[in-house]
């Protein structure tokens, strides 16, 4: 039978997702995140305002380390169970390849995730100005900002499409959702070599606002994003999504 061509089947998981309402998981989890944000916003004394990005980017560290996990694995697991339920996928496979089936899904998982991560870029400058921040010295933190935690975003959605397609009780990616936010959180008191080794915990190290303890006093500051290691980050996880390819294609043949 012939094969139907790529751009068919983008339109086809487009339609599948049309009535879903797949926006709002994004939009609700965008929402949350900003009053989270607002709250720090509004209790930032004057004297602090000169670092306010800086603390405002280390909130969202640990916020993102809480809801992107938890969002991915929702998202994953809405956009999986229409085949799973129905127990399609193997008369998907007469029409599709499997590999072909696999990444569509997650370009499809990806625009959503970006729609997050880009909405909280921009209302953390917006909202920052407003408020009269300083604006800091290098404007790429915010470019940083946003290419760190779309990056981890996504090799975490990768992670959560795999488990929602390889299993038919979507309860289970869902818990692995909630023990990455776990680990992510307490990688952050591991030493810095376990903490590269969990992919949770990158929400940590590729943060740009930290804090460190002076006498009594909490003191925030601005420290350099690690370009390399976010490099060497990138290709890991070029390698890693076609591992889950592998994987995918090789569970489905048997």
């Amino acid at each position: 039978m012939k094969k139907t061509g790529f751009a068919s089947f983008v339109k086809a998981e487009s339609y599948k997702c049309r009535y879903r309402r797949l926006w709002l998981v994004p939009l609700g989890f965008l929402v949350i995140l900003l009053l989270w944000a607002g709250r720090v916003f509004t209790s930032l004394k004057p004297e602090e305002l000169p670092m306010g990005y800086a603390i405002t980017m280390y909130s969202l560290m640990l916020t993102n380390a809480i809801f992107i996990p938890v969002m991915a694995a929702v998202l994953a697991s809405r956009l999986c169970d229409v085949e799973i339920k129905g127990n399609t996928l193997k008369l998907l496979f007469t029409l599709e390849r499997p590999g072909t089936f696999y990444v569509i899904k997650y370009l499809s998982g990806l625009k959503y995730l970006i729609f997050f991560t880009g909405g909280e870029t921009l209302a953390v400058l917006v909202l920052g100005r407003l408020l009269h921040f300083t604006f800091p010295e290098n404007p790429s933190i915010f470019l940083f900002h946003f290419l760190s935690i779309t990056a981890v975003g996504a090799v975490i959605l990768g992670i959560q499409q795999l488990l929602s397609l390889l299993c038919d009780n979507q309860i289970l990616p869902l818990i692995a959702g909630l023990g990455g936010t776990f680990l992510g959180l307490f990688s952050m008191f591991f030493p810095k070599e376990i903490n590269m080794l969990i992919i949770w915990g990158y929400f940590s190290i590729f943060s740009q606002g930290a804090v460190a303890s002076q006498g009594d006093t909490w003191v925030y500051y601005y420290r350099d994003f690690p370009v390399e290691l976010f490099l060497g980050f990138l290709a890991a996880a070029v390698l890693l999504f076609f591992l889950e390819l592998y994987i995918f294609k090789k569970k489905r043949e048997v």
